[in-house]
């Protein structure tokens, strides 16, 4: 990297001189310029000048040196992605390939990778370097980060060799000023900057340089707020700005040699504020109130506040030569922002008269370190626009807080006008008291450090206008006042934090303020090294950062009802939770765990609902009779004796991927109870309604029209089927009459409920070139989703394609024993074969109701098969599209040995139920005792040409015309009623007619009648 000195005394003359030498380079090698402003001022504005005059009309006939000038502002830093994202918005690329940065950006929100952490599409580079090829670009980048970006990785420039794209990029601007050393190990570090542009101020007086500069930065500032906010800032001034900008630097430059500012707690917008540098425009006077319900002033400093990110480390030994250093040098050597300091000697007692006169009606901000004063007569006590009170270290006598006459109203008066109190290893008995508390009506934060023994039951529905709520390095009680009442009535507060804090015996939980309609604005907790057995902010809608750190003895974390996106464990030791409640919480996506050993050894109770809100009013009601879940049951079938409240895990989902976060503290030994289900139909049911059975001794097909879009077929309706029942009179039963479904497995309290909505699909990110566009509607889970599940339910689920499976290979089951699959129009198959591979499931009950599209239950495979021995139970009804059922082969002998009941109806295109590979071998049904056929015109056999039921005792066949034999019972003397069509029964073939007398046919009286032979689906 060479250095190129350029001279400029004005930003105009900055940009000139950089066009010009981007124009020299054209031909060069030279290709990445990084410029610092003047000391590190005024590069933003220098680089802004220059895009300005490159994008401007061109004279008529006139070869721009850049095709396009891509401007990119990152001061504000947050991911490469956002850079990439940035670039891509300016190059417009087609919106088939934004949309990858949406797609990859979910992704990355069920990952649990912070926004910070998000890197580069690889994708879209390559879609960039397509669109960028054979063209001229000027990238001017204001870089926010921390280190040198390579915009040819991240971004696909060309920026090798003799190209015609250049790089003009700065870590400088809008009041970010970075110290020089810490700039240059930066680029030593990546090393694709090829000139650095070094700026000398040409004539002009230092301190007027100063103002000028700052004077610009301060625009830059305010043009930035109001693309942010339109004309709703306060701040829009540039003059106002500057303002604050010099004071902030006085904090850091100044007065931290010799007091701690604790820029990191207050920031500079308390101090801003308190001190009357930033106020109300319609107000004149500093001491008019900032505190009464308008939250404008305090949010337009914070916000400027994030625009101005001073090295305080540096900046506090600046050395001579730096252009800020020489400002400072030529104020006052004691000056203090506003009002100076006084220096006590130790021991001495401050007293109203250590101030001058003229002190008392301008000092706003005032640090008493290592003083002892008398509560009832503090020296602060005569200053009338305190604002900022911070006591260090401080002795404060008295018993009491009972003040002398004449002095209560000014006592009162004092202590209503703070908005920040800082008390540091001060006695707290007296400042900290619920007597003084009362008259803190207008306090909004509340700092507390290493205090002794302080009842923080005091607080009890106290400080009503409390905004930020810190209790650090303390130790505390809570003795007046009941801990779930601890902060009541604090219903603005913001941020609360409880960190490194002793706590007695009398205080073993932390519950957040109880809001009312739903009005908290607790927005942070910040909790680290804690010994409290419960911590609960439950129904805070607007909560949406918990943060966690260091040793932490919690058994019950409950964050119900708040806006949570990702809960980050990773930072604690948290293996003592034992119950975990993330109810209502729509946003949450991810669950990061720490390191195994310090993982919760076994969570016992885990609630979890994303598909819904649950009001906090309901939450607020069941605070001390917490339920375990809210259950949201499927359909009317399955009502219940096991109300799913009783599960020790409850999980609901609206989108699977969260499911991965519980695979570090899933156990496979527990059992699970899986639903499936679109938003629209799922939570239906209400609560407690559970996985129990069908309670009566028959079912009757469910003919009642569904809300669109779950009427499914055209080609067989509804009336049709109802016109049918109606004209067989007293035969209408054959097609109504079903067996009842099995009762569920019962399953064990400590299982798990899980249920999963389908409204999300995955979508795998590609190229709209070379390819099409893949789309699956697949719903992907962890390994101990199907490895776990004894229940399996889907119903209504109208996207999904095949029942939930693992990344990289089909439904895989093992387990499962019970499953019922109902209304799921896009579904294909249930089973899938992974060639070559042979698997023996454990299910015994296998209900199929109203599949639109599926072909198979288990697809037919020559190199992989699934076997189903203790399948007892088979029911499939309006499946019009199915081919066959079980595919069968001749080395399993038990494949179906447990089959009781076998019914079908209303499958059209049903050639074969269980399709033998080899059709000459015959299949044996040893326990089948019922077949209910109805509505199969495309049905030729059940399994092979031979079949053995030597236990059938009921058949019940309508509709059937292509079906020509009937299973063989054996010899003996038992008959078995076969209730059918008499011209069915008359075409029948037998390998002989003693077979025949084996049955009893049964024929409806009215069996001459017109009947179909076709089916209605064609």
């Amino acid at each position: 990297m060479r250095v190129k000195d350029i001279f400029a005394d004005t930003i105009d003359e900055a940009a000139e001189e950089i066009l010009r030498v981007l124009k020299d380079s054209i031909s060069s090698r030279d290709n990445v310029f990084y410029f610092d402003g003047w000391d590190g001022l005024g590069a933003s504005a220098v680089l802004r000048a220059v895009a300005q005059r490159l994008t401007a009309a061109s004279p008529a006939g006139a070869r721009p040196e850049f095709e396009q000038v891509v401007h990119v502002d990152c001061s504000k830093w947050e991911s490469r992605r956002a850079l990439q994202r940035a670039v891509a918005e300016q190059l417009d690329l087609p919106a088939e390939v934004m949309g990858m940065f949406d797609r990859q950006d979910e992704e990355d929100d069920f990952s649990g990778v912070s926004q910070g952490s998000r890197v580069e599409l690889e994708q879209i580079v390559r879609e960039m370097q397509q669109h960028i090829q054979t063209r001229r670009f000027l990238v001017i980048f204001h870089n926010g980060s921390s280190e040198e970006i390579n915009l040819a990785s991240c971004c696909g420039f060309p920026l090798s060799g003799y190209s015609t794209s250049k790089v003009l990029w700065t870590f400088q601007g809008r009041f970010r000023v970075k110290p020089r050393m810490k700039v240059d190990t930066a680029m030593k570090s990546a090393g694709t900057t090829d000139v650095f542009f070094s700026l000398h101020v040409n004539s002009k007086n230092k301190k007027d340089m100063w103002s000028y500069l700052i004077l610009q930065e301060a625009s830059e500032v305010v043009a930035a707020c109001k693309v942010k906010t339109g004309s709703r800032s306060i701040i829009n001034e540039p003059a106002q700005v500057a303002e604050c900008f010099q004071y902030m630097l006085e904090l850091c430059c100044r007065g931290s040699q010799w007091i701690d500012y604790d820029l990191n707690t207050h920031g500079a917008a308390n101090y801003w504020v308190c001190d009357g540098i930033i106020r109300q425009p319609q107000q004149g006077e500093r001491n008019a109130s900032a505190g009464d319900g308008d939250d404008a002033l305090w949010r337009s400093a914070e916000a400027l506040q994030r625009e101005m990110l001073l090295d305080v480390d540096y900046h506090q030994y600046l050395s001579s030569p730096h252009l800020l250093a020489r400002f400072i040098d030529s104020k006052p050597y004691c000056s203090s922002p506003t009002c100076g300091f006084t220096r006590i000697p130790d021991g001495a007692t401050p007293n109203g008269g250590m101030f001058p006169h003229n002190y008392y009606d301008k000092l706003s901000v005032l640090k008493l370190s290592g003083c002892s004063f008398d509560v009832q007569s503090p020296p602060f006590l005569s200053c009338h626009s305190l604002r900022f009170l911070w006591l260090d270290h401080c002795q404060i006598n008295g018993t009491n807080t009972t003040y002398g006459a004449g002095m209560e109203g000014d006592v009162r008066q004092c202590f209503q006008r703070l908005w920040v109190l800082d008390v540091r290893y001060t006695s707290c008995d007296q400042i900290l008291s619920a007597q003084t508390m009362d008259l803190m009506i207008n306090l909004r934060e509340l700092n507390v450090v290493g205090v002794q023994y302080w009842d923080m039951g005091q607080l009890q529905g106290r400080l009503p206008n409390i905004r930020k709520l810190r209790v650090t390095k303390s130790i505390v009680t809570c003795s007046s006042c009941s801990e779930n009442d601890l902060l009541s009535d604090m219903n603005k507060m913001e941020l609360l934090e409880f960190s490194g804090n002793d706590i007695t015996y009398t205080m073993t939980s932390l519950c957040g303020p109880r809001a009312i309609n739903n009005s908290s604005c607790l927005e942070t907790v910040i909790i680290d090294r804690c010994s409290l057995d419960k911590i609960s902010f439950r129904g805070y809608t607007e909560l949406k950062n918990i943060l966690l750190k260091g040793w932490i003895t919690i058994r019950t974390l409950d964050i119900s009802g708040t806006a949570v996106k990702t809960l980050d464990l990773t930072a604690t030791a948290i293996h003592p939770l034992d119950e975990l409640y993330l109810l209502g919480c729509e946003k949450l996506c991810a669950i990061l765990w720490p390191q195994e050993e310090e993982s919760p050894r076994d969570l016992a109770k885990l609630c979890i609902d994303t598909t819904q809100t649950t009001p906090t009013a309901q939450y607020r009601r069941e605070e001390d009779n917490r339920p375990r879940a809210t259950g949201t049951s499927a359909a009317l079938v399955l009502r219940t004796d096991q109300p799913t409240s009783e599960f020790d895990w409850y999980i609901s989902v609206r989108d699977a991927r969260l499911l991965v976060s519980l695979e570090p503290v899933y156990s496979y030994s527990r059992k699970a109870y899986v639903e499936v289900s679109s938003p629209t139909t799922a939570g239906r049911g209400s609560k407690d309604e559970g996985i129990g059975s069908g309670s009566s001794n028959h079912e009757q097909l469910n003919l009642q029209r569904h809300p669109a879009p779950i009427v499914l077929y055209a080609d067989i309706t509804v009336d049709n089927m109802q016109q049918q029942a109606s004209e067989d009179n007293d035969d209408a039963g054959g097609m109504m009459w079903m067996w009842p479904c099995p009762d569920v497995p019962h399953l064990p309290q400590q299982s798990c409920y899980m249920n999963i909505q389908d409204h999300t699909t995955r979508t795998e990110l590609s190229l709209p070139r070379g390819g099409e566009q893949t789309s699956g509607t697949t719903i992907t889970v962890p390994r101990f989703v199907p490895d776990c599940a004894k229940i399996l339910h889907m119903y209504d689920s109208l996207s999904i394609s095949s029942t939930p499976s693992l990344e990289d290979y089909g439904p895989e089951w093992p387990k499962l024993e019970w499953c019922r699959i109902e209304r799921c129009p896009n579904l294909d198959f249930v089973f899938y074969n992974v060639e070559g591979y042979v698997h023996t499931y454990q299910l015994r009950t296998f209900w199929a109701s109203q599949l639109l599209k599926s072909r198979y239950i288990s697809k037919l495979s020559s190199r992989g098969f699934r076997s189903f021995p203790h399948l007892t139970f088979l029911h499939l009804d309006l499946c019009p599209r199915l081919i066959h059922v079980l595919p069968t082969w001749k080395d399993d002998e038990k494949m179906l040995s447990l089959l009781e009941t076998l019914e079908i109806v209303w499958c059209g295109d049903l050639r074969e139920i269980f399709p033998l590979l080899d059709y000459d071998l015959t299949g044996e049904f040893t326990a089948l005792k019922r077949i209910h056929l109805h509505e199969l015109p495309s049905l030729q056999s059940i399994c092979g040409v031979r079949m053995f039921a030597p236990n059938l005792e009921t058949v019940k066949i309508r509709g059937c015309w292509s079906l020509t034999r009937l299973p063989d019972v054996g010899s003996g003397d038992k008959v078995v009623e076969c209730d059918c069509e008499k011209e069915w029964w008359d075409r029948l073939e037998w390998d002989n007619r003693s077979q025949a007398s084996r049955y009893k046919p049964i024929h409806s009286r009215y069996y001459k009648k017109t009947l179909l032979r076709g089916s209605v689906l064609r």
